[in-house]
């Protein structure tokens, strides 16, 4: 009888696939009903219903869409504003990593939901002017795909996590996606735009960008991503 009834609730929605429908009941069911015949041996009258969560969509950018600096091995580009609707929708099941340096996030904000701060670049010691740049000299953190993965463990996020990498406008970003990628980590995206975004005819980063998609933000750093973390 139970087998029947199963039969005819999974006739009654052929748009589910089967590693959809979650179980209902303690645990001497199986988690999933994949399997037919193992799920009719429960013992009870326990029902499959849809797992809560709906499928993540993500609505990622082609790689024409994208600058060439801005372009990763993986193909995994979305925007701010599609970086920001994917936590809202997703919650705890998105991780957002800014991997820009201390420095940059004390003097031009951050999100107001950050998961992991590991810098990708941070300013050489001592400090100095890059030459024919317009900033300070930085160097790369030797450290940083063994701090970003030390960081998913100590807060119990899978590495196949959707993670999602800011930085100031894209390139930094780029680069770090296809450092974790070669390192194992399969769905990791670049925001294309960055938190400020690009620069616009009037010198001004005003074009896109996280701040310009109008997500949330706020001025002051998040001391508890931003200070050294405790491992």
């Amino acid at each position: 009888m139970r087998l029947l009834r199963t039969l005819a609730l999974l006739a009654a929605a052929p748009t589910l696939a089967l590693a959809e429908i979650q179980v209902v009941g303690d645990g001497a069911c199986p988690t999933y009903a994949a399997d037919i015949a193992a799920f009719a041996t429960c013992e009870g009258d326990r029902v499959a219903r849809p797992a809560d969560d709906a499928p993540m969509q993500i609505a990622t950018l082609a790689g024409e869409r994208v600058a060439a600096r801005k372009r990763t091995d993986s193909g995994l580009h979305v925007t701010a504003a599609e970086a920001h609707r994917l936590l809202q929708a997703h919650p705890g099941q998105v991780a957002l990593i800014d991997i820009r340096s201390r420095a940059e996030i004390a003097f031009v904000g951050q999100p107001d939901r950050v998961d992991i701060h590991v810098p990708y670049l941070e300013p050489a010691q001592p400090l100095q002017w890059g030459a024919g740049d317009s900033g300070l000299k930085m160097q790369r953190n030797p450290a940083f795909v063994g701090e970003v993965r030390a960081e998913l463990a100590r807060r119990d996020w899978p590495e196949d996590s959707v993670i999602l990498l800011l930085c100031r406008s894209g390139e930094r970003s780029a680069i770090a996606a296809d450092a974790l990628a070669a390192a194992g980590l399969p769905r990791v995206f670049t925001i294309v735009d960055g938190f400020e975004g690009d620069l616009g005819a009037s010198g001004q980063r005003i074009v896109n960008g996280w701040k310009n998609a109008g997500a949330p933000w706020q001025a002051r750093p998040l001391a508890r991503l931003t200070v050294e973390p405790a491992h």
